[in-house]
């Protein structure tokens, strides 16, 4: 049987929820804000007050091991851009649905790891009820990693593609080396090594990767620690 997430008491949540009821698997509505659990509570649901953007209660609902479908889908972009990066972070098998108000968390959610995305400016709950019967994949190698360098906000947080040039500091160093977290305040989302037949790796954190020429590295954080990051790896933003 299939578990679902659904995260969080959003517009969205109230019109998905009632397709939902069909058998299709045990129902978790999770909400990090009183206000929408006590509005779930009083429309005849049970949900959970959790905060999911914490590894810890991710864990504890089941993400890594019991849990098959997450519905990220709070009316915050950032929510969900931070939700979808930890949920993908403890699982790589689970499929996520997260929802995008614009073009450019489209990108954002795609490369934190979600597998669908849904723009409720186009299309509703509906959609998102058919995807269940269907699997999904990450259909979005070609157009985001074989691209040049894309920033996607002109302020705040920033999604980069960064690719190493040779002969840079960053070139034949190790990712535990350039601990982008501690020296550049960067979250490194995956990369793309161009040794592993062009594999978009996810969670790159996970384990000490070599980082050659050629290779794309995706970070996220502010504007000027990418270009910090870019100018240790030979590119000027």
């Amino acid at each position: 049987m299939r578990k679902i997430v659904v995260y969080d008491y959003s517009d969205v949540a109230k019109e998905l929820l009632p397709r939902l009821k069909t058998g299709i698997g045990e129902i978790v509505l999770a909400s990090k804000d009183r206000a929408n659990f006590e509005a779930a509570l009083a429309d005849g649901f049970s949900p959970v007050l959790m905060d999911l953007s914490i590894d810890a209660n991710l864990k504890k609902i089941g993400v890594g091991e019991s849990v098959s479908d997450f519905f990220c889908i709070c009316d915050c972009d950032d929510a969900n851009l931070y939700t979808t990066l930890s949920v993908r972070a403890l699982s790589e098998s689970v499929n996520i649905l997260a929802r995008a108000s614009d073009a450019d968390s489209k990108k954002k959610l795609m490369l934190a790891g979600a597998n669908e995305i849904i723009d409720f400016n186009e299309i509703g709950a509906n959609r998102i009820f058919h995807l269940l019967k269907r699997e999904t994949t990450l259909k979005f190698l070609d157009s985001v990693l074989y691209n040049d360098i894309n920033k996607l906000s002109p302020a705040g947080i920033e999604l980069c593609e960064i690719e190493v040039a040779q002969g840079s500091e960053a070139d034949q160093k190790t990712l535990f080396e350039l601990d982008l977290k501690h020296n550049y305040n960067l979250i490194a989302l995956g990369a793309l090594d161009n040794q592993i037949s062009k594999r978009f790796i996810f969670n790159v954190n996970s384990f000490n990767h070599k980082i050659d020429a050629g290779d794309i590295i995706v970070v996220m954080g502010a504007k000027s620690d990418i270009s910090r990051f870019a100018a240790k790896c030979g590119v000027a933003l």
